[in-house]
């Protein structure tokens, strides 16, 4: 069995902005454009699944910092409108939905392409997702007109460590795009050493409390030294919950079962 698992705003955005130029001469461009793309999984794929943000102050994310994804924008009204057309024509097409207070879209898809029992394949550009990425579940990335089938080894030779480490990356180097702070000072590849050499956030500061740290990462003392908490924060907020509440009857995903 095979299930696509689709970032609906993630999806929908993509699209809107692609199509923005030729509104003025079609405003149903976009909206043509997303159903072009469903129909053609729908000959590819038995099982497919949209999700939705749920509102971002519900979620724990928003309690434990009430600046994350501060930085963002509301939608467009023109956005708005083809997300409202969208939704109305998936149900159409009797195709699953899924959007729950407290919860990303991210987490819903996490929990469900973790639990489903063949392969998942999650649609959508957010390196997030990374962290999910098994010997069953893969990531359908979009990126300039293509789009890249992200497996568990591509991703490991292409950033270095493991996909659960991802969080670890992130929590050191932060996120602008999502507003997580990570430690002042701490780029990417500096992140990506030191989760290759102590394997988590934890278990780098353990050694860092204990002056265990290697000779050669001595100087990043200064720089992690005070950032314990905003580290470990930003590694929370990074990571995606599986343990988000789904459906499991996994006939309920079928491609036209909502018709019934």
């Amino acid at each position: 069995m095979r299930l696509m698992l689709v970032d609906g705003f993630n999806l929908l955005s993509r699209y809107y902005f692609a199509t923005e130029r030729r509104r003025a001469l079609d405003p149903e461009v976009t909206l043509k454009g997303l159903l072009r793309k469903v129909d053609g999984w729908t000959n590819e794929f038995t099982y497919i699944a949209f999700f939705w943000d749920g509102p971002i102050e519900t979620t724990h994310r928003f309690a434990l910092f009430p600046d994350y994804k501060a930085t963002r924008t509301g939608l467009p009204e023109p956005l708005f409108h083809d997300y409202v057309k969208l939704r109305a024509a998936l149900t159409e097409r009797g195709i699953f939905q899924s959007e729950l207070a407290g919860y990303e879209a991210d987490d819903l898809m996490g929990a469900v392409a973790t639990a489903f029992p063949g392969e998942s394949y999650m649609y959508s550009s957010d390196r997030d997702l990374h962290q999910l990425l098994s010997p069953n579940v893969f990531q359908i990335v979009p990126k300039k007109g293509e789009e890249l089938l992200m497996n568990r080894e591509l991703f490991e030779a292409t950033y270095g460590v493991r996909p659960l480490q991802f969080v670890d990356v992130k929590a050191l180097q932060g996120d602008a795009s999502d507003n997580i702070p990570g430690v002042k000072g701490i780029g990417p590849k500096t992140a990506t050493i030191l989760v290759q050499s102590y394997d988590t956030v934890e278990q780098l500061y353990e050694l860092l409390r204990t002056e265990q740290l290697l000779e050669a990462h001595q100087k990043y003392v200064k720089k992690l030294d005070g950032h314990e908490e905003v580290a470990l924060l930003s590694k929370r907020l990074s990571q995606i919950d599986i343990d988000a509440p789904i459906e499991t009857d996994w006939e309920a995903y079928r491609f036209g079962s909502r018709l019934f």
